[in-house]
């Protein structure tokens, strides 16, 4: 099973940059939808934080680091009134590059326009961000909206539009990997005639096993009834 780890920039007293949204707040919910469309598509995934807590980033490498993840992504948001995506890879490229220019097409794809995937480096010359530098699988940051430009700010500002921008992380990650997108099960309609199929599940001499098979079927949702 592929592995990856998800940051959430920020949280507790930390809030990360504030303008029209709260950073740490976003980052939280993108992090949320990128793990759930992940996890539906057989990826075992770890987040540094799944609630609004102190989230160091020397915790998050070395949480990120023990995990062992085949790609990492760190979730954030950006301020200082520019516009757009942008997302920050390895210096080297390699699969960090691969990762950030495919969740850069994703991320296009839902309407939000891209700075460009970029990298910075130190005074040293190695990477800027801790969270690249200092983590051993390949990794990127993703920066999502502006939350101090107003109309950059709306792209995020519901659940539903967080949603999407997690969305777009996974299926990048997912691209990355080598893993199709499983398409999700059609909703099952009623026969256009009513008919009902029964579907058996046990058959017993003992009346009490019967009845404990059927308190289990409606514990789990199904409703079950006893025939003779």
């Amino acid at each position: 099973m592929s592995k990856v780890f998800l940051g959430v920039g920020h949280g507790g007293s930390d809030t990360g940059a504030v303008g029209q949204l709260v950073e740490k707040d976003i980052n939280l919910k993108m992090a949320k939808a990128c793990q759930a469309f992940l996890k539906a598509n057989g990826v075992e995934v770890k987040m540094s934080r799944t609630v609004d807590e102190e989230d160091p980033l020397t915790d998050e490498i070395a949480e990120c680091n023990a995990f062992q993840p085949d790609v990492a992504v760190d979730c954030h948001n950006n301020a200082g009134g520019g516009d757009g995506f942008e997302v920050y890879y390895h210096y080297k490229g390699g699969l960090s590059k691969t990762l950030a220019e495919n969740i850069e097409a994703e991320v296009k794809a839902i309407g939000q326009n891209s700075r460009g995937i970029k990298t910075r480096r130190n005074d040293a010359g190695s990477d800027y961000y801790g969270f690249i530098r200092q983590i051993q699988c390949p990794s990127v940051i993703c920066e999502g909206v502006f939350v101090d430009n107003a109309k950059d700010a709306a792209q995020a500002d519901t659940d539903s539009k967080c949603k999407a921008f997690g969305e777009a992380y996974a299926k990048g990650i997912l691209k990355t990997l080598g893993i199709s997108v499983r398409q999700p099960a059609a909703p099952q309609q009623d026969p256009p005639d009513g008919t009902l199929y029964y579907v058996q599940v046990g058959a017993f001499y003992s009346q009490s096993n019967a009845k404990a098979l059927v308190e289990e079927l409606k514990a789990k949702g199904y409703p079950a009834i006893i025939k003779q």
